[in-house]
């Protein structure tokens, strides 16, 4: 009877917990709602990617279907099996040729992207476009990547065998083929996972983020570089990055060029308030969250990329 009675209370007791932990994690989500939205206004939709990747997500399914299809049906029609085999083939060799020229070639490959600003100023009767974009890609999506390509692969390779089981010198050159295509395709992905430098990460998270609480105001107390070639901080031995800003060297437009550097600093200084927001709320929580972690990521990509390290 007493061990029933322990079992039932233990059960209540996780039972009781269980809502206080899911209670804390909604007032938690509820309350960084408006963070969330704030760093929202500047995620772009890069829709050409998107349809693209789209696209590529169809293709695999159909080479997978086909593939998955064709090993069911092995006994049956070989005229279509073959002509399956072949368009399942071409297929996966467009993937994979796709996906090195694309990984190999360009760097913003993602669909969505951080744009701080983008503004434009007038020179002379002649347009300058002053924009801060932050391009970075995901750890989920560089994985979809990596198995796509190496599935493709796989996928090739069975198929060489099955398409050309007469002819092995063919088959062994699309097997060859196959394979020196996913080296610089599986190494640029690589390199994109490792992109950010850890001595940068390590000096901002050590410098600025665990030590936040002291510079509350280090968007008041800055100082402008000749020409507004960059700010410094006085509380910080940390200066912008260099490009940020307009160069006003021009005598006639300094007056607007200043004007428009500082509408820049503005946009920065009311970021930095929001996320300072944001991680007081952190900090003054025993847990973190997924979704609040990847909210303090968007924040530090802004940061890393407008500080010199």
């Amino acid at each position: 009877m007493q061990n029933i009675f322990l079992k039932v209370y233990n059960f209540n007791s996780l039972k009781i917990l269980k809502n206080i932990l899911q209670n804390k994690r909604g007032k938690m989500k509820k309350e960084l709602q408006q963070y969330k939205k704030f760093i929202n206004q500047y995620k772009k939709i890069n829709y050409f990617n998107l349809i693209l990747f789209i696209c590529d997500l169809i293709i695999f399914s159909l080479v997978l279907s086909g593939f998955i299809f064709q090993i069911i049906q092995a006994n049956s029609s070989k005229d279509s099996n073959q002509m399956i085999a072949y368009l399942v083939l071409f297929l996966s060799f467009y993937i994979l040729i796709k996906f090195t020229i694309t990984n190999f070639f360009y760097n913003n490959i993602y669909f969505i992207k951080l744009n701080i600003y983008n503004k434009e100023f007038e020179i002379s009767k002649i347009k300058i476009e002053k924009k801060e974009i932050i391009c970075s890609t995901p750890f989920w999506f560089l994985t979809i990547l990596i198995f796509i390509n190496i599935f493709s692969t796989i996928i090739i390779n069975y198929q060489s065998d099955t398409a050309f089981e007469n002819q092995p010198i063919i088959s062994a050159c699309i097997s060859t083929m196959a394979s020196i295509l996913l080296i610089p395709s599986f190494s640029a992905i690589l390199n994109k996972i490792t992109e950010v430098k850890k001595p940068v990460v390590n000096n901002y998270t050590n410098l600025l983020k665990q030590q936040f609480i002291s510079f509350k105001n280090i968007f008041k107390n800055y100082e402008v570089a000749e020409n507004f070639e960059f700010i410094s901080f006085k509380e910080l031995s940390l200066q912008s990055k260099k490009g940020i800003f307009l160069i006003s060297k021009d005598a006639n437009y300094k007056k607007e060029i200043v004007k428009f550097n500082e509408e820049i600093i503005k946009i920065y200084s009311e970021i930095w308030e929001k996320y300072y927001e944001l991680l007081e709320i952190s900090r003054s929580k025993n847990f973190k969250s997924k979704w609040q972690f990847n909210l303090e990521r968007d924040f530090d990509k802004i940061f890393i990329n407008f500080l010199e390290w």
